[in-house]
């Protein structure tokens, strides 16, 4: 055992540098917690030793950073620990497997090749990224997103290269770190660390120009923001009692007309996810949805909710409504559902899976991305983690959304980790797309980013809580060039790739 652990002691630091090193840590070891795997890479020919180094980081880092999956399994999975724990081991073992494979990749690709050390090193990170890119993630994090965590100006330049290419500055800052150490001459004289530092430098500089010379805004949108920090249990007994159903509305009508109270002149009121625990049909209005309905005709205020739905096919909708005063002016439909929590995989083929495991939901699926129209504006909504795919928020700037709401019911996954990492990877879309983000929560944290990249106030963790925010926004946002590139970042990869293997052809040749 000690033998082994100092055969991957490498790994297993990359691994604890990385998990101590993510949201809500600070980042303190961000552009060099790769360099040890990555050295370790290079000083075995073993290809079975690289895969195994590269799953002890990724273990090490899911069990440091996604511990939570454990408290989930048995919040929303009415599981037992030892399930919760059972299904935390499998999630460390297999969430992040892109992290051995494309070490593999790399070392088959460098020896079949015959790249040089410099075409090697310049491969690592793009083949690093693309692997990372292609991975069917159950939800899609990286090393961008720290960035907005700690305030780098660079996060800025997520309107060109998205923050999944800010990711990608990192991964390459991780590899001019492991050459300066393993060169001769650790010295910042050394190519290596004048490269590492040149980028680093360069992006927080165009970052914080670009800060300087955003788009003016010429709106300003008056939201109330409500949070009910309605429990599990109560929120399960809110969806089959009656009872339960009325004293789960009682708690966001009440914190709505205390808000009103202070400030009336609202623009829009938005609940979170399922915050309204009755079906809403065109044609069907249930008793709390002739609360709803009152509430709106008092006050003469839209209200945006997260509700349930069915469709055609009889199936349950996770859905965002839009109501007025008489009517549902518009709804969308949940379109990215949470594997084994809102549908269970390849269910729809094999029919017994929902009969063995009953207790997984089975919602339908919706058309988005979307927008839902409010006067002469766009709403991009977004249900729950939606928000962490950049594609999808992309696909409601092309649709011209002028800002994004995002409902959230984050009480499965525990405090504090959870939270904050679902906040800042969804956040970063404002960015991508400059448009203001809204995050409405039902336990927290609930916040709104501007198109400038500006945080607002955080809401409380699980406590009863609403806020109004005045949002500036442009009446015709321009699109931005990652909304070009992002769907694009596998080609720019393999293409990159290609040049420098062309490149490292013809410095070859000139040699000999």
């Amino acid at each position: 055992m000690l033998k082994t652990m100092k055969l991957y002691s490498l790994p297993i630091l990359s691994g604890f540098l990385i998990g101590t090193s993510y949201i809500p840590f600070p980042p303190w070891a961000l552009f060099f917690c790769l360099a040890p795997l990555w050295i370790f890479w290079t000083r075995t020919h073993s290809l079975k030793q690289v895969f195994w180094g590269g799953w002890i980081t990724q273990f090490i880092l899911n069990l440091i950073g996604f511990h939570w999956i454990a408290h989930t399994v048995v919040a929303f999975g009415q599981m037992p620990w030892p399930v919760g724990f059972f299904v935390l081991f499998i999630f460390c073992s297999l969430a992040h497997i892109y992290y051995p494979l494309a070490g593999v990749l790399w070392k088959i690709t460098t020896q079949k090749f015959r790249l040089s050390s410099t075409a090697s090193w310049l491969i690592l990170p793009l083949l690093f990224a693309l692997t990372e890119r292609l991975y069917p993630f159950i939800f899609f994090w990286h090393l961008g997103y720290p960035w907005l965590w700690a305030k780098f100006p660079g996060y800025h330049l997520a309107e060109w290269i998205g923050f999944f290419g800010l990711n990608l500055v990192t991964l390459t800052v991780n590899v001019c770190i492991a050459i300066l150490y393993l060169s001769k001459r650790r010295t910042w004289r050394h190519p290596a660390a004048g490269a590492g530092l040149t980028l680093l430098l360069t992006t927080q500089i165009l970052g914080f120009y670009i800060s300087s010379h955003l788009l003016q805004t010429d709106l300003q949108l008056k939201v109330l923001m409500v949070q009910g920090n309605i429990g599990n249990l109560d929120k399960l007994l809110a969806e089959h009692s009656n009872r339960a159903a009325e004293k789960a509305v009682n708690v966001y009508i009440k914190l709505t007309r205390e808000a009103l109270a202070q400030e009336s002149n609202v623009d829009l009121i938005i609940w979170p996810e399922t915050a309204f625990p009755e079906m809403i049909y065109e044609s069907s209005i249930g008793p709390q949805r002739r609360r709803l309905h009152r509430l709106v005709q008092e006050f003469n205020i839209p209200i945006l909710t997260g509700a349930y739905q069915r469709g055609a096919n009889q199936k349950p909708y996770n859905s965002i409504v839009l109501l007025d005063s008489n009517k549902v002016v518009d709804s969308y439909q949940k379109t990215m559902l949470l594997a084994f929590g809102e549908y269970f995989p390849f269910a729809d083929t094999f029919p017994q899976l929902k009969k063995w495991f009953p207790m997984v939901s089975d919602f339908g699926r919706g058309q988005g991305p979307a927008t839902l129209a409010m006067g002469d504006l766009n709403i991009g909504p977004q249900i729950c983690y939606e928000g962490l795919f950049d594609e999808f928020s992309l696909g409601q700037q092309k649709q011209n959304a002028h800002f994004m709401v995002n409902i959230t019911n984050d009480s499965w996954f525990g405090r504090p980790f959870e939270p904050y990492q679902h906040m800042y990877m969804t956040l970063a879309r404002a960015i991508e797309n400059r448009r203001p983000l809204i995050r409405v929560t039902n336990t927290g944290i609930s916040t709104v980013v501007l198109a400038s990249g500006e945080v607002l106030k955080l809401s409380p963790i699980q406590k009863e809580w609403y806020g109004v925010y005045e949002i500036p926004i442009a009446s015709s946002p321009p699109s931005t060039f990652y909304a070009n590139l992002g769907e694009r970042w596998p080609w720019v990869l393999v293409l990159a790739m290609l040049l420098v293997y062309i490149g490292d052809r013809i410095a070859r040749t000139r040699q000999h």
